[in-house]
């Protein structure tokens, strides 16, 4: 990968389905970046997990959430972008679920979003919640 950063930005509406392709962006960027096939995968399903999560908190206005998707030299950078009703941050609490609950959820619980990603973080301005998950490149880690 050269050393150019590559941003790509998605809109996802209240319409979980579409997680799936944007899945397949993060994979496709991650492998390209230089992950193996497998650590792509697991990075990518990390990111559709927490944006499931975002759009089914995100509030009954239709908004959607907005994702950014950054290619470093170094890392990799998903943000997820909520708006709607006010809510706590999306973030690890959301996703301290026991193994059990979390695959009665098809989801991540906390200790598997950690082993997927080098860095969680959050905040919380304006009426929007960010959750942002960093992956560093494997010859920077």
């Amino acid at each position: 990968m050269t050393g150019d950063p590559v941003r790509v930005v998605f809109h996802l509406d209240h319409d979980s389905r579409l997680v799936g392709v944007f899945c397949s962006a993060v994979e496709h960027q991650a492998a390209h970046a230089g992950f193996e096939t497998d650590h792509a995968a697991q990075l990518a399903k990390a990111a559709g997990d927490v944006c499931r999560e975002a759009i089914s908190h995100g509030g009954g206005d239709g908004a959607g959430i907005d994702v950014t998707l950054d290619s470093f030299a170094d890392r990799i950078e998903i943000a997820i972008h909520s708006r709607g009703r006010s809510l706590p941050t999306i973030g690890l609490e959301k996703f301290a679920l026991s193994g059990a609950q979390s695959a009665e959820l098809g989801g991540l619980n906390g200790q598997e979003l950690l082993s997927c990603v080098d860095r969680v973080l959050y905040a919380a301005e304006g009426g929007v919640a960010r959750t942002t998950l960093v992956k560093f490149l494997p010859a920077h880690t």
